[in-house]
């Protein structure tokens, strides 16, 4: 909780110059700002082996849709 909210502190200062705001009394100086949210890892499955297939990457931005077809390791298996 404490990283979180030292992140959105930084962010909130590193908007607060960018904005001109800390310079000048007349806010003459403004940017449009667009944050996006990202994934910070790596989102996949584990297949046979312990390998991973990486279905979205990291740092895509959400929300994020991807599909892929997977088989099962032997005949009539009920789950995965």
């Amino acid at each position: 909780d404490e990283a979180v909210a030292a992140g959105a502190a930084i962010q909130a200062g590193i908007m607060w110059q960018a904005s001109g705001a800390g310079q000048a009394v007349g806010f003459a100086r403004t940017y449009d700002l667009v944050l996006v949210d990202v994934t910070p890892l790596s989102l996949g499955i584990e297949i046979e082996g312990g390998h991973m297939v990486t279905l979205i990457p990291r740092n895509s931005q959400l929300p994020s849709k991807k599909s892929k077809t997977f088989s099962t390791v032997h005949d009539h298996q009920t789950s995965v």
